[in-house]
């Protein structure tokens, strides 16, 4: 192959980019020299971070050197998915003027995801744009509000800057060291009728009235219980809850930890059982779907599996 060729496909394959980055919508990329950084930010710095979504405010303030979430509701915030938006808040970069035509908007702005996002540094607006749809892997198309044209911004992630308020929320409720542990007790209302208790012994094993507890199998149940997250919350307050449906008490260092969980009514009977749960100490009441809830309510076989016949 001759050097003339290799430059030509050298030069077709540059094309063949431009034309799947910028020209697959059907209108041209203005060339127009744009600033490569909407704002410049430090990630250590910025305090507050404000997502208007719809009809949902999500608010994000680091709080005495702590994030929370502070508004739809006030919690301690989830801060792996706070930093990732501290991340890209940094790092992105404007590549180009994707659309002036306001005809067109609408290819590149989300109606249902369409968040306005607003950063704050050291209590001071930073800026604010309106974040569009993801071009490709972390490109995004976003508008400055007070513009008429949109803008592809690289290094951003739009999917981080969507997720609903519950995603920005810790979900971390209970953490109870497993060496702590001295019994833990399981009781229930339901047609399986749970009443016992798994206890240890001075020499540090465990058993269910004298019968032996393998200690695999109680270690995993007692690891749970050192980090053990909830699916989702419930912020209404209930003054009614029922019977628990099902009781876990948890005595660890002489001081018991009361964890009740109550089955919710479902009008599809097809539907994945959840429990509104309530932990001693702590007012926030939290949901666990059937698979999380499962790992809580224990049978005794499930710690000493039935004798064969």
């Amino acid at each position: 192959m001759n050097k003339n060729i290799k430059i030509l496909l050298a030069v077709f394959a540059v094309l063949i980019t431009v034309y799947f980055l910028f020209f697959r919508t059907g209108e041209k990329v203005s060339t127009e020299k744009i600033d490569a950084k909407l704002f410049v930010a430090d990630s250590s710095k910025i305090d507050k971070i404000e997502i208007v979504k719809n009809s949902e405010t999500i608010l994000l303030e680091k709080v005495n050197n702590q994030w929370k979430l502070t508004k739809p509701v006030e919690y301690p915030a989830d801060t792996t998915n706070v930093y990732l938006l501290l991340r890209d808040l940094k790092n992105f970069k404007l590549e180009s003027v994707a659309s002036e035509n306001p005809v067109k908007f609408s290819s590149y702005l989300d109606s249902v995801n369409n968040a306005k996002v607003s950063t704050y540094q050291e209590g001071v607006l930073l800026g604010t744009f309106i974040l569009g749809k993801s071009q490709a892997n972390d490109n995004s198309y976003i508008k400055k509000p007070e513009e008429n044209r949109i803008l592809l911004a690289s290094n951003l992630t739009a999917s981080l800057f969507t997720r609903s308020a519950k995603d920005f929320r810790n979900k971390f409720i209970l953490s109870i060291m497993p060496y702590s542990v001295n019994s833990v007790s399981f009781k229930s209302t339901d047609s399986n009728n749970v009443d016992f208790s798994v206890t240890k012994d001075t020499a540090g094993k465990w058993n269910i009235s004298g019968d032996s507890v393998s200690f695999s199998v109680m270690e995993g149940f007692l690891n749970l219980l050192a980090n053990f997250n909830t699916d989702d919350f419930i912020d209404s307050v209930i003054t009614d809850l029922p019977v628990p449906t099902f009781t876990v008490t948890v005595n660890a260092a002489g001081q018991p930890t009361v964890i009740n969980l109550y089955k919710e009514k479902s009008s599809d009977p097809n539907a994945a059982p959840s429990y509104i749960t309530q932990i001693s100490g702590n007012k926030q009441l939290f949901r666990l779907f059937g698979a999380l809830a499962s790992q809580l309510m224990k049978k005794r076989t499930d710690f000493i599996p039935p004798k064969q016949n």
